[in-house]
């Protein structure tokens, strides 16, 4: 059955009418929800949090990170320290391996030593029974490296997405 032209009209306008007034509350309740000022705080400390908690999860990993760091140079610097407080010392090797790792405690530490001998006006290592230019023996070294790892617990977005970084330090010490 088709509507006749007036019927029609008379519709549309109705529905009209309708969306004005219901766009009007629509207007009328987003006024009423800009002016209400309830659940400000809540959100704000939603944004606060969670910006703190990335702080303090960064500030976790990196002082780790630094941490280990410093371990590690800890570790290769009392290898070095071992060899260099007796002549002895010097061509122990194992001595100043196990003395990096007794000073990081962790047994399975990645450690090399070696001593070598180099004159001071040269920076190419020599044989130390050989004397330099000067007429002197050339001044014995050790040289202690440690390398190690570290699991980050967050990924960052911006830094290599691998999660271990590799850690080393080298200390190299004159004997004599």
């Amino acid at each position: 059955m088709r509507e006749h032209g007036a019927d029609r009209e008379d519709r549309m306008i109705t529905e009209c009418h309708r969306s004005i007034r219901a766009s009007r509350l629509c207007a009328r309740a987003l006024r009423s929800l800009l002016r209400d000022r309830r659940g400000n705080v809540t959100i704000e400390m939603a944004f606060l949090l969670t910006f703190l908690l990335i702080l303090v999860m960064g500030a976790y990993d990196f002082g780790r990170l630094a941490i280990a760091q410093s371990g590690v140079t800890q570790a290769a610097r009392a290898g070095a320290q071992f060899a260099v407080l007796d002549q002895a010392n010097a061509t122990d090797t194992a001595g100043m391996i196990q003395a990096a790792r007794d000073e990081a405690e962790d047994p399975t530490l990645n450690v090399t030593a070696r001593n070598f001998c180099r004159c001071p006006d040269s920076n190419a290592e020599v044989n130390c029974a050989v004397n330099c230019p000067d007429g002197e023996y050339a001044p014995l070294y050790v040289e202690v490296s440690v390398q190690d790892t570290l699991d980050m617990v967050f990924d960052y977005p911006g830094l290599p997405q691998a999660r271990t970084y590799n850690l080393s330090s080298t200390s190299v010490m004159r004997v004599r």
